[in-house]
């Protein structure tokens, strides 16, 4: 069998839950890992992105055994006659690659995607639900939701992240299969015998830090407002900004996009860890791929209260409002209770990524009879 997989973000970003799975149902299953299509128009700060990607159309793909990664040529402009043309030319780039033992797996609410689906044959159709797009692109919400019941209706199987995108799908579609497979952790990548302290990390003695992408749905409030409050503490943010209006502050570090490899280094050198995102209808939607990381390492993690947090009040540190979000990190700070980095890092290995692998091939080999 052969997967067609329409990943949400590119390749070589931030190393997340596509590559994971990627990786891992390559061992089992042909699979393409097609980079993303885009759900709105292209911006200034996409050229250099959009730039390499045509160049990788250009040049041999170093595919690894059954993985290989895809470039599609077409035009980043979304209106109705351009979405023509980009059918077309969709069209005769993926034909060669789709057929009767083709399973073609969506991860974003691209308005291409059902007529083009209508011009390729594939033995059965997924659609996995990673984030509530129509509240991450609220200027294009009209045709997300309308995108996305068009994906249900033809879908054979739904993927779901999290309790409320699990609901939120059934609402759509009581009559389809919907399964929750959360997000996981390369167990034995972070809990490792040894590590080396980043050399940024010199002159640093307690440390807060954050691993991820750096975006508006963070509460830059909040770190303000840590960072004033605990000049004494570090603040270090480590993935690519993705927004502007950044707090400001000596104690405050944004250091950027690292190599993967380097990253259980970084997360193993911070004393708290956090997950600084609004609270909200959005937040409780997302099942952190970063909590599983951070606890892999026994880490203590401070965050507000957040729907998938919840059950794991007793592993970490969930905050109310800013003042008592500076108070779980000066908690998290002194704790001395060896036992609960145990039990974190017993439930981070249950969700290590080979047992998410193996829930979905379960649920793709019922695709293929």
């Amino acid at each position: 069998m052969k997967i067609l997989y329409f990943a949400p973000i590119d390749w070589d970003y931030i190393r997340q839950r596509p590559q994971h799975l990627a990786k891992r149902l390559a061992d089992t299953f042909v699979f393409f890992y097609i980079q993303p299509l885009g759900l709105r128009n292209l911006r200034l700060s996409d050229l250099g992105r959009m730039v390499k990607r045509l160049a990788g159309l250009f040049k041999a793909k170093d595919s690894k055994g059954m993985l290989h990664i895809k470039d599609l040529f077409y035009i980043p402009i979304i209106n109705r006659h351009i979405q023509r043309t980009n059918l077309f030319i969709l069209e005769n780039q993926l034909k060669p690659l789709a057929g009767d033992e083709t399973i073609i797996w969506i991860t974003t609410p691209s308005n291409l995607l059902p007529s083009l689906l209508a011009r390729l044959k594939f033995k059965a159709l997924v659609y996995e639900m990673i984030d509530d797009y129509d509240k991450i692109h609220i200027q294009m919400e009209k045709d997300i939701r309308k995108t996305e019941q068009l994906l249900f209706n033809r879908a054979d199987l739904i993927i779901t992240t999290s309790s409320a995108l699990f609901e939120k799908a059934k609402g759509i579609n009581k009559n389809k299969e919907v399964i929750l497979i959360g997000n996981g952790v390369d167990y034995n990548f972070f809990n490792r015998d040894s590590f080396k302290r980043p050399v940024e990390f010199k002159g640093m003695d307690k440390i807060v830090g954050y691993v991820g992408t750096i975006d508006n749905w963070m509460d830059f409030e909040t770190l303000s407002f840590l960072a004033e409050r605990r000049q004494d503490l570090d603040f270090v943010f480590i993935g690519p900004l993705k927004t502007g209006g950044l707090p400001q502050g000596k104690n405050i570090h944004f250091l950027g996009k690292r190599d993967y490899e380097s990253i259980p280094h970084y997360c193993n050198s911070f004393d708290v860890c956090l997950i600084p995102f609004k609270p909200g209808e959005f937040a409780d939607t997302i099942n952190p791929v970063k909590l599983y990381e951070y606890f892999a390492l026994g880490k203590p993690v401070v965050a507000y209260k957040m729907r998938e947090l919840l059950p794991l009040n007793n592993l970490m540190y969930l905050a109310q409002d800013k003042e008592d979000f500076l108070l779980k990190v000066m908690q998290a700070l002194s704790e001395k209770d060896y036992n609960v980095k145990l039990q974190r890092k017993e439930l981070a290995k249950s969700n290590d990524w080979s047992t998410k692998v193996k829930l979905l091939e379960n649920a793709l080999s019922k695709l293929s009879v």
